[in-house]
Order: C-alpha cells, then structure tokens, then sequence
C-alpha cells in the first residue's frame, strides 16, 4: 500500500503548481549563487596564486645583507581554499588568507575579504550553503503543510481509513514521496559546485568523499524537516494551524536558536582583547613562564651552560656565532610562550563551538550549518590545521637561517654588510599546504553529525506516533 501511496504522491507533487514554481525559482538562485562563488573561488585563488609567486621572487632576490636582516623581510604562507568551499564558504570570509611569517613572533593571519564588503552586505550576504539549509526547509513546509490536513478537511482521508488503508502506509508514502523530489535539490547543488569549480576536471578522491558525505546529510537534513512537516500536518486540526505551527519553527530553527547560540557562546567564553593577547605574550616572554626567571637571567644561565659545555672561558672563543646560537635560544622559548597562549586561544574557540553546539539540540539548522563547514573546509579545525603548519614552517626557516648564520662565524663577530646573499634565501623551501583528509572532517563533525542523527530519529518517532494517532 505504501508504494501505492508513493507512486501516487510523486504524480500530484510534479503536478502541483507551488512545487513546480517553488522548486524552479530556488533552482535558479541556487544555480546564480553557485556561479557566483565559483567565480569568487577562482579569482581569490589566482590572486593568492599571483601574489605567492611575487613576495617568493621578492625574498629570493633580496640581496646582500645580514641573514637576520634578511629573516625579519619575511615570508607569506596563503591558506589554500577547498573546492567544496564553493558550496560553504563558511568562515572563510571571516578569516584571514595568508600568514606573515617572521623571525621571533607568530602572528594572526591577515587579509580577511569580509572586511572589503560594502556595509550592506554584512547584514547577512546569500551563499548556496544558507540556500540549502535555510531555504529548502521553506520548501518543504510549503509543500507538506497541508499533506494531511487537506485530505482530513476534503474528506478524502475519511475514504482512504474507510478503505482500509493504515495511517503508518499513508504517512510513509508521502514521506519517501516529498523526500525523493526535494532530495534532487541538494544533490543537483553538491554535483553542480563540485563540476564548477573543478571546471570539468575529475575531482580528487578527498574531495569526491567530502561531496559525497555532504550530499547524504543534506538528505538526513531534508528527511528531518520533510517528517517534522508531514507530523504537524497530520496531528494539527487545520491547514492554516499547520502552516502557522511550522513556520513558527522554520523561523526559530534557521534564525533564532543559532543566534541565541552564537551569543550564548560568546557570552560563556568570551575571547581576550588583542592589547591584552599580545600582552600577555611580550610579559611571560620578558619576566618568564613559572620557575624559568626574566630574560636577563635566562640569557645569563644560557651563557653560562655554553661556556661549560664547550670548556671556554670567553663567548668570544667559541668555534661558532654566539649571537646566531643566543637568538635560536631564545626564539624557541618565544615560540614556547606563544604556543602556550595561542592554544589557550584555540581552546576558547573550541570552548564557543561547544556552547553553541548546545543549540543544535534545539535546532537541526545549527547542527547542518557545523557539520557542513567542516565537511567543506571552512571551520575552525581546518584553519587551526593550516595555522600550525604555517608555524612549524616559520619554525624551521628561521631555524636554517639562524644555522647557516651561526656556522659562518666565530664568537662574537657579526657582519652587517654583505654577509648573506641570494643562495641563502633561495635555499629556504617555499611552503606547501596539505589539507587535512575527510578523517579528520570526520573526527571534527562528529559530534554534530551525532546530534542530527539524533534529530532524525526524534522527527521520525514523531511521524510514526503521528500515524498512529492519525484519525480521519
């Protein structure tokens, strides 16, 4: 009987003129957006590109000059973007493209392009992601309010029950019905973005997963909102009870409960000032982490353990620079003391997100919109990932230039001109950025991924105590 119930619904719902109208206006803004981004994607990765290769040419043509000198001109590592950014440009736009790196200190990245947006567009700016989670649940709403509640008003569900049809067949076929013509939705969105930006090229496999995964979410996603709406229409009296009950949690769902989320997190873990963050930095470096003294007495004892260990009497003897050495030392206790406070930062981050996650028990949106940034590569996780492999770079050239400095000289002399020249630079490998696999999406999602499923069972249960309640 279900199928009979499925077969006949597919027919009315390709039938019905809101589906038709509906479905056909959100495709076209969808497809608008999804060419946008895609044009959006290749012009910020040919100015990452172009400009990469500029400052590369520029640092490797510096010139004569003292190796440090050299160090401080400074390298930029650019945070490549995700192909399925196209899709979800998360906070993307919110966070820096590229990292200065330079000698003694770790910085923030740079060049946000959400600051170079007019103002209007700050208010909130329409993306393919917000389309398909914001959006498509208006879709099903308006197409399965009155699924139920019309045939109860018509008549025609007093006919079906006298027929002997159960209520658990009816609400089944017009559930997989609804499911399988919304479901063309998103899965038209993930194949199109993926073709755009790929421009016609086969995907690599890491993405391929990632759309794939996407892709059954977004169902999951649809399936919770396509039984929630078949359950109001069956258990409320009147059509007009259904639509009002269901836009009233559309509306709740996609903007209120993320945004209570958002602020409540805020709120809960709120993040230091950038006077205090770099603060707080220079004073653990100056006066010292717990049981290691100022820097003039870690200097001292360091001096002190370099003449022991080398049985001279005088820096000035050593076989080596003693400055170059002086300066590794003392950027690796720099490099301690801003690991340190960056990952109580991170942590903050992480504590935000876990607030916020709270709201995803109260909102299947809140939970789509996580799930769907970390699958796509625009969360925080996957900033974190690029962040501390652009350090460990920073770490190592800094390291190579600082060695090369202290092999070619002795003690305490040191040359402020013409000491190091353009072999030196170009010795120091260019960065190159792997993303992280779909695992570590996983493991990130995870939570999230949980909490939807989590939805799923509960909007399924609902529609199964609908049809059991379900009278004509």
């Amino acid at each position: 009987m279900a199928a009979t119930v499925l077969r006949k619904e597919l027919r009315a719902l390709v039938r019905d003129g809101r589906f038709v109208v509906l479905a056909v206006s959100l495709s076209l803004l969808l497809a608008s957006l999804l060419f946008a981004s895609a044009q959006q994607q290749r012009r910020l990765a040919h100015e990452k590109a172009q400009v990469s290769e500029l400052v590369r040419q520029q640092w490797d043509s510096q010139g004569d000059k003292h190796p440090h000198r050299g160090a401080h001109f400074g390298l930029y590592a650019f945070r490549p973007d995700s192909p399925l950014a196209v899709l979800d440009p998360g906070l993307g736009p919110y966070l820096g493209q590229a990292l200065w790196l330079e000698p003694h200190r770790r910085n923030m990245t740079r060049f946000r392009p959400a600051a170079d947006e007019p103002p209007s567009v700050r208010f909130g700016s329409f993306t393919p992601s917000f389309v398909l989670q914001a959006l498509l649940p208006l879709l099903i709403v308006a197409l399965a309010f009155n699924a139920v509640s019309l045939e109860r008003e018509s008549g025609t569900l007093r006919m079906l029950h006298s027929a002997g049809l159960p209520g658990r067949a009816l609400l089944a076929g017009k559930f997989l019905a609804l499911l399988a013509v919304v479901s063309l939705v998103p899965l038209a969105a993930v194949g199109a973005g993926l073709a755009l930006v790929t421009a016609g090229a086969s995907p690599g496999a890491d993405t391929a997963w990632r759309a794939a995964v996407l892709a059954g979410t977004f169902l999951i996603y649809c399936g919770v909102f396509a039984a929630l709406a078949l359950a109001v229409s069956a258990m409320v009296a009147s059509s007009r009870r259904a639509l009002f009950v269901l836009l009233g949690l559309w509306i709740a769902f996609v903007f209120v409960v993320p945004r209570l989320g958002a602020a409540s997190a805020q709120a809960a873990a709120p993040l230091p000032t950038a006077e205090r963050f770099w603060g707080d930095i220079q004073r653990d470096y100056a006066e010292g982490l717990p049981g290691d003294g100022a820097l003039a007495v870690r200097n001292e004892r360091f001096d002190a353990e370099l003449l022991r260990r080398h049985n001279v009497r005088r820096l000035e003897d050593l076989p080596f620079g003693a400055y170059a050495l002086r300066r590794m030392e003392r950027d690796a206790y720099a490099d301690r003391v801003h690991a340190i406070h960056f990952g109580r930062l991170w942590d903050r981050y992480a504590m935000q997100e876990s607030v916020a996650r709270i709201a995803s028990a109260l909102s299947p949106t809140t939970a789509m919109r996580a799930i769907s940034m970390k699958l796509s590569g625009t969360d925080l996780a996957h900033q974190r990932h690029f962040e501390e492999a652009a350090e460990q770079y920073r770490r190592r050239a800094n390291i190579k230039i600082d060695q090369w400095d202290m092999d070619n000289t002795r003690g305490l002399t040191s040359f402020d001109d013409k000491y190091a020249g353009d072999a030196l630079w170009r010795s120091v490998d260019a960065f190159h950025y792997t993303p992280p696999n779909i695992a570590f999406a996983l493991r990130a999602a995870l939570p999230d991924l949980g909490l939807l499923l989590a939805w799923a069972m509960a909007a399924c249960g609902l529609l199964v105590l609908a049809a059991r309640r379900l009278r004509p």
